[in-house]
């Protein structure tokens, strides 16, 4: 079969911008030019580095030296298509790659960004980011709970599914359940951005929540969050987040058919004893609570 582009590294030249212009106007009529296309885009749109055509050229010419037959039922200038094709989608699995760190029930841990920045991940949560961009794009993404000690420079952006918190150097806290955002600043200031647009701009001792669409702004004295030490507290939180802290620290359901979770709490319960957390916070909330099976309680407002 004969080769329908004018040499074996034809697709090469065309990543590299080297095709005269008849060859240019013939591959842009072809099918395999808007396949080619389709590619390029998919690159384009990640949130990488830019990469440099010049060294894929090289990368792709050196690989279809190695390739090449002599006798083959195969054409030989297919080998430079499927190197370009694997050369493209190697970058883009690449430079789209993230590291992801999660907690189990009752697990904190402590994870070291790049830059120095320190973020400490409470139970049952997620964090990942590039490192690939890290230098130009400090973005993470939480689920979850995490507080944070981030290091002076550019803008550091947490992303999460009910909002954003931007900052530049500061430490702070976020918890980001289905719909549910909160975030208190322990130093410096920070921007919180919740969904629906509601976004407040927090110092020190400052807080935050967006909560069943209700914004709610509050001052805390605390210098970090009570959870890094073993206790887990609450200001006016309403009781389906406070439960849900509960599920992720003692690896338990509950049964909430017969009670109001929207009513609010503030206090805290220890992350060493469940019974006495079940007890700090449901007997002041006049709650009854009976152990279904091991994992399973059953709560009753009385």
């Amino acid at each position: 079969m004969k080769n329908p582009y004018s040499d074996e590294t034809f697709l090469a030249r065309w990543l590299n911008g080297s095709l005269d212009a008849k060859e240019k106007i013939a591959f842009e009529k072809s099918e395999d030019y808007r396949k080619y296309v389709t590619i390029i885009n998919k690159i384009d749109t990640l949130d990488s580095p830019e990469y440099k055509k010049d060294k894929i050229f090289r990368a792709i010419k050196n690989d279809i030296v190695r390739n090449k037959k002599n006798t083959s039922l195969i054409p030989n200038w297919s080998y430079g298509i499927a190197a370009t094709l694997l050369a493209l989608i190697g970058l883009f699995f690449f430079f789209n790659k993230a590291t992801t760190h999660t907690t189990d029930y009752g697990e904190q841990i402590t994870i070291k960004l790049l830059d120095g920045s320190e973020v400490i991940l409470n139970s049952k949560s997620e964090l990942s980011f590039k490192e690939s961009d890290w230098k130009n794009n400090r973005k993470v993404t939480l689920s979850g709970e995490a507080f944070f000690k981030v290091k002076k420079g550019s803008d550091f952006l947490v992303e999460t599914a009910s909002g954003n918190v931007k900052v530049i150097g500061t430490e702070f806290n976020v918890n980001t359940q289905k719909d549910f955002f909160e975030v208190i600043c322990h130093e410096g200031k920070v921007k919180a951005i919740g969904y629906n647009s509601n976004e407040a701009i927090l110092v020190k001792g400052k807080a935050f929540r967006v909560a069943n669409n209700s914004v709610e702004n509050w001052e805390t004295p605390t210098t970090k969050p009570s959870w890094i030490s073993g206790e887990t507290t609450f200001t006016n939180t309403p009781l389906k987040q406070v439960i849900f802290s509960l599920e992720n620290q003692f690896k338990i359901t509950f049964n909430k058919d017969k009670i109001d979770q929207n009513q609010r709490f503030t206090g805290s319960y220890n992350h060493e004893n469940i019974e006495l957390a079940l007890k700090t916070i449901f007997v002041p909330m006049e709650i009854s609570y009976t152990f279904n099976n091991e994992n399973n309680i059953v709560l009753v407002k009385e």
